[in-house]
């Protein structure tokens, strides 16, 4: 991949300072705030924002870069405000105005946000510096926000925040900015304890702003004003928000937000294509891995979720895949959070909804549904198995299933017993009160309840089941009582003959008025098949044609209306085309804005000498995958450490098929005293230098503000496809998490 843009040389206060001894290599000189965000310079992207907040910079590109940052900030960017505010920086070491974007763009990390406005206050002592009162008014507000010392109560510093903004406005009415970033932190503190008294008020803020500026990106928090309170007045904003800084994926994902709340799943499924698709663009463009990448991982769950609305069977499951095929990093994602966590539990959720039994079984004994440690966090996969053998007629592997499931069932109990028991003699050996004891006892007792439930809950359930498929429909119906499954109840009142609850169940679900496709076709087939109020069901019919375009009608669930919709007189494909709204404004075309899927990005190609000089070339490995690391020369001792662990593991690296490369800052000269550093003869895998830090800077392992390079790990595949990738102040060393996700992402990316 070439690099989008050049810099001149960053000789500034980042850059030019002597080297500290004392900082390991690859870490900032500035803090170890700076270790962590982008620490690679970015180009100005020119759509981010109609938006001006005049500071003073020395640099031409100053105002540019921090109208960037703002823009940025105000779509809730921040890993890309911060490279702006870091562009400028580097070009403008006196810019106190750039580390309140810092600041800023750490709202959620409170130690880094601290960290940086530290920097502007040292920066405010000097006695030249050029700052007007303005721009001194917002470090001034910011500074205090922060402070401790002077304010340990956190809500008055909040108050005293929202103050110093007002006051700002009134000093200077026509600061557009400051009115949105009040609003926008407002809303924000709602959170926090500070109630918002009036959405009225605040909206005749934003509307100040509209009324000077109608396309500014403030309608972002007109969106979040409104989204829980009243979200028909944020139609107009919904419509325009995506076009006031269309390169910002979070202004295409929230006025989703306001067309699911009014039913318009076709729109909102829009908007989460245009945002997934511009966020994947951006993130295989800079070697991204996408929960780098703010709300990411909740607009593709809820672009899932909006297509099974649709009934869009296939694009909500091969979404949900999509979040399980995203690199997973142990700072970022894993199966507990992120991607990986919604992922799971929208392919689980959707595979049942849509009735896909022997996908479902094959999928939950795939890579895509990998069995967790945890039995607990098992336990959504270890019950679709059990429903699917339900569904498929497979009792022998049932009861296997729900042995299984009891057995973890029994295991909770007896460990919360021992735990119990074992609370309880220790508060006695403590000689501690009788009250005291039995609470010690119910604590240990309770921390197992939720688990214990939740598999008291799939056992009640698993054997009602089974008891349905030995024609046992009063045991059936008992387990129901006590046990609504996750798939539609209805469905199962309808199977156990209690006709009279199916239709009490599905009139319930179709008076909901939801335009929730799945649910609503079930409603149809069960009051149809129950014989109860035609009129119901056949009104229930006509409504689901009206949003029915998306709707996949071979799919079991739709497909088995099909001998109603021929009494009605439908054609055999009934669905109708959508009809779009007439509020809605200019839309730009989706396959423009970039893939709807992440997808491994090309690996720059190059060649290097190893320590005979012997070029070693990227395109050798094609075919096989391979792992690369970029590393500080063998005077890191960080680095040493992370070649003698992978040299040392070079077996299960062997085992699993994944040859490693290393790249070293040093000259063919030096590299041999990387070969030295290992005790144990030679290191097995090759090393070559990159002396001119070209192939590191290919890779982004480059701190461009620095003018340093930085640890890079990188997982690649037979196609030359950049599958995972860890750049960091420090070296990478989880060895066996990264052998486990490289065979993952290598068995789910073929």
């Amino acid at each position: 991949m070439k690099r989008l843009f050049t810099l001149p040389l960053l000789m500034t206060c980042l850059a030019a300072q002597e080297p500290n001894k004392d900082i390991k290599e690859g870490h900032s000189h500035n803090g170890h705030a700076f270790n962590e965000g982008p620490r690679q310079a970015g180009p100005l992207m020119g759509n981010t924002g109609n938006i001006n907040l005049p500071i003073t910079s020395s640099w031409e590109k100053g105002q540019a870069y921090f109208n960037q940052g703002l823009g940025q900030l105000h779509g809730f960017w921040y890993y890309e405000a911060e490279r702006s505010f870091r562009n400028l920086l580097a070009n403008d070491p006196n810019c106190a105005m750039a580390y309140w974007g810092l600041s800023q763009a750490n709202y959620e990390n409170e130690k880094r946000a601290k960290e940086f406005i530290a920097k502007a206050v040292e920066l405010l002592k000097k006695e030249d510096l050029k700052i007007t009162d303005h721009e001194r008014a917002y470090l001034d507000a910011e500074i205090a926000y922060h402070d401790e010392k002077k304010e340990k109560d956190a809500t008055k510093r909040r108050k005293n925040f929202l103050r110093a903004y007002e006051d700002l406005i009134l000093k200077y009415p026509d600061d557009l900015e400051a009115k949105a970033l009040l609003v926008c932190r407002r809303w924000q503190f709602n959170r926090k304890g500070i109630s918002i008294n009036s959405h009225i008020g605040l909206d005749a803020i934003l509307e100040q702003i509209f009324a000077k500026n109608p396309d500014h990106p403030a309608h972002h928090y007109a969106i979040h004003l409104w989204d829980s309170r009243r979200h028909e007045e944020a139609l107009d904003s919904a419509a325009r928000l995506g076009n006031t800084a269309s390169g910002i994926a979070h202004m295409w994902h929230m006025p989703g937000h306001i067309y699911s709340k009014a039913k318009r799943y076709n729109d909102a499924v829009w908007q989460q294509q245009a945002s997934a698709r511009v966020d994947h663009a951006h993130m295989m463009t800079w070697f991204l891995l996408p929960d780098q990448i703010h709300n990411y991982a909740h607009n593709n769950e809820w672009l899932s979720r909006n297509f099974s609305h649709l009934g869009s069977v296939r694009a909500s499951i091969d979404m949900a895949k999509s979040l399980l095929g995203n690199p997973r990093h142990p700072k970022l994602n894993n199966p507990g959070r992120g991607s990986a966590r919604y992922g799971r539990k929208a392919l689980i959720d959707y595979l049942e909804k849509a009735e896909l039994w022997q996908e479902a079984l094959e999928t939950a004994n795939s890579p895509w549904l990998e069995k967790l440690s945890k039995p607990e966090d098992d336990l959504s996969r270890l019950r679709l198995i059990a429903v699917a053998q339900f569904n498929l007629g497979q009792q022998v592997e049932l009861r296997k299933s729900i042995d299984l499931i009891d057995s973890h069932l029994s295991k909770v109990k007896a460990d919360q017993k021992t735990a119990k028991e074992k609370a309880v003699k220790k508060a006695t050996d403590e000689k501690k009160k009788e009250k005291e004891i039995e609470d010690a006892g119910k604590k240990a007792h309770d921390q197992f309840q939720k688990n214990l439930k939740k598999f008291e809950n799939a056992v009640v359930e698993l054997r009602g089941y089974l008891a349905a498929m030995n024609g046992d429909f009063k045991t059936a119906k008992e387990a129901l009582s006590k046990r609504p499954t996750h798939q539609t109840p209805m469905l199962r009142h309808l199977a156990y003959g209690d006709h009279e609850k199916a239709a009490e169940v599905a009139k319930k679900q179709i008076e909901k008025k939801n335009k929730e496709a799945l649910p609503l076709a079930q409603a149809i087939h069960t009051l149809y098949h129950a014989k109860k109020d035609d009129a119901a069901w056949k009104s229930a019919f006509e409504e689901l044609r009206s949003f029915s375009a998306e709707v996949e009608i071979d799919s079991p669930v739709f497909a088995r209306l099909a001998p109603i919709a021929k009494e009605l007189g439908y054609p055999d494909d009934w669905r109708q085309p959508h009809k779009p709204a007439d509020d809605l404004l200019a839309r730009p075309n989706l396959d423009d804005l970039g893939p709807l899927h992440w997808t491994p990005p090309a690996a720059p190609g190059f060649s290097l000498p190893d320590q005979h000089s012997k070029p070693v070339s990227l395109a050798s490995y094609r075919g096989k995958p391979v792992i690369l690391v970029f590393y500080l020369g063998a005077g890191c001792l960080h680095c040493a450490e992370q070649l003698t662990a992978m040299a040392d593991r070079y077996e299960d690296f062997q085992k699993a098929g994944l040859p490693i490369l290393a790249i070293s800052t040093d000259d063919i000269a030096n590299l041999k005293d990387s070969q030295d550093n290992y005790s144990k003869g030679d290191i097995p895998f090759p090393i070559v230098s990159d002396a001119p830090k070209s192939v590191f800077k290919q890779y982004t392992s480059h701190d461009d503000f620095e003018d340093q390079p930085l640890h890079g790990t990188f997982v690649l595949d037979g196609k030359g496809r950049m599958l995972w990738s860890d750049i960091s102040a420090d070296p990478f060393m989880e060895i066996d998490f990264l052998i486990k996700e490289s065979k993952r992402l290598l068995s789910l990316h073929q």
